[in-house]
């Protein structure tokens, strides 16, 4: 039934944006929920790495997020459990995944860089019917991965890989388990011998495209990012999302669909357009404890970024109006008529 459901829903979501739609019948049909913001490590292109003191730090309850869930899942895809922080700090994780991933059949991942992974939680995952595990790991050797994952051991999240890798042979899981490598200057050097090294861990990797600053990279021009930290930028031009010399994006989106397709959830029920954006009160759309769902999705400011995406007129400035204007989407305003 839900499988039926999740199609219409998709179906219409598809109609919407096509058709300039933007008070929706429709739902999200994924949710990215972050379980905690707090994370031990001081990453240096992350606001939570750089302990920044604009956002309110804590974690989710579980009865809070199994109550988004039934109320949310039976449009669902696809839940994220990750974002700001690190999940694996959160008591609860493995319950929250069960929740979603067995009691409602959705496709549940989630991200960690797995420094901390105790004997219960590997059972847990490896069990709670998690579909892909992600683990971002920046480097092959201490020296390299210390340089981003600032307050971090390679050997430890090694190990922790090898621990699930083992349980999930064990069990018989099709967890899937994904190395991610963030690829900047520090470490595209060690491309292969990351390559080398999940083959003998015995799990997938990816390569991803850094970001400036995750927080100025949405809120700040792309020019003045590129110049602050131009120093991470790789020379690779496969994992360089920049053209150093115009200072611009090379491939900004042409047309974002995200406030039709999906939603955020902070730990605290504020609700946002997608993860990229930070979490700063002043950008949320409402708050999930506080409002229905219903009202926020079809409310004054997802309505107004509808509108900002598809160049439609609008009187109400959203965070997605500063992320266009910043050269993430480059749709031009409808012709007047």
């Amino acid at each position: 039934m839900y499988k039926l459901q999740q199609r219409i829903n998709r179906l219409i979501i598809k109609l919407s944006y096509r058709l300039g739609i933007t008070y929706l019948w429709s739902k999200p049909k994924m949710i990215s929920l972050d379980p905690t913001n707090h994370c031990d490590l001081k990453c240096p292109l992350c606001p939570t790495g750089l302990r920044d003191r604009t956002v309110e730090r804590g974690s989710i309850k579980l009865e809070q997020f199994k109550s988004i869930i039934n109320k949310l899942g039976k449009n669902l895809q696809s839940v994220n459990l990750y974002s700001w922080g690190e999940p694996l700090l959160h008591k609860s994780l493995v319950d929250m995944i069960r929740h979603s991933a067995k009691t409602h059949n959705i496709r549940t991942i989630t991200s960690v860089h797995l420094g901390n992974l105790s004997s219960e939680q590997v059972e847990g995952i490896v069990t709670s019917g998690l579909d892909k595990l992600i683990v971002s790991i920046d480097g092959v050797t201490q020296e390299i991965y210390e340089i981003y994952r600032v307050g971090g051991d390679i050997e430890n999240v090694f190990n922790n890989m090898r621990r699930l890798v083992e349980s999930k042979k064990r069990h018989n899981s099709n967890l899937s388990i994904v190395w991610n490598f963030l690829v900047m200057k520090q470490n595209e050097h060690q491309l292969e011998s990351a390559r080398e090294m999940a083959k003998k861990i015995g799990v997938e990797i990816t390569f991803s495209v850094m970001r400036t600053n995750l927080k100025n990279d949405i809120l700040e021009k792309t020019s003045d990012n590129i110049e602050r930290d131009k120093q991470w930028v790789p020379e690779n031009p496969d994992f360089n999302p920049y053209d150093l010399e115009k200072k611009i994006q090379k491939n900004p989106i042409t047309f974002c669909k995200r406030p039709w397709m999906e939603t955020f959830i902070n730990w605290n029920g504020d609700v946002f357009p997608c993860g990229c954006v930070v979490t700063e009160k002043q950008y949320s759309y409402g708050n999930v404890f506080e409002k229905d769902f219903e009202d926020i999705w079809n409310g004054e400011k997802y309505i107004a970024a509808r509108k900002e995406l598809l160049g439609q007129t609008n009187n109400v400035k959203t965070v997605c109006h500063t992320c266009k204007e910043n050269g993430y989407d480059t749709r031009p305003p409808m012709a007047s008529k």
